[in-house]
């Protein structure tokens, strides 16, 4: 079923990568291009950016972190452990960040 919902974020436009990384388990699911590796040493760097701002800041939980430039990517917090990466050309974040949103009950039942 992760890999359907996973699936269905790669089909989004613009996106080419989807994939869950756990802060302690690393990489559980991915679906992307062929031949085509997710990049957990960047996924992993924002992770702990994200938890240096909320440390330092003060701020409750980061839920979010996005950059658009050549290339989108989208990291968002699904639970206390694990977050989804979206990956892609498009500039298309919202809809990506909509889809998420729409999924967020599944993928709490089955991460």
């Amino acid at each position: 079923m992760l890999q359907r919902i996973l699936a269905r974020f790669c089909a989004l436009p613009g996106a080419n990568q989807s994939y869950l990384v756990s802060r302690h388990d690393g990489l559980v699911a991915a679906v992307g291009k062929r031949n085509r590796v997710p990049d957990l040493e960047l996924a992993n760097k924002l992770i702990l950016a994200l938890s240096n701002i909320e440390a330092a800041t003060g701020v409750s939980d980061g839920l979010e972190l996005w950059f658009e430039g050549d290339d989108h990517l989208l990291l968002s917090r699904i639970d206390e452990d694990e977050y989804v990466v979206i990956s892609g050309k498009g500039k298309r974040i919202a809809r990506w960040r909509h889809a998420i949103e729409n999924d967020l009950e599944m993928l709490h039942a089955i991460s």
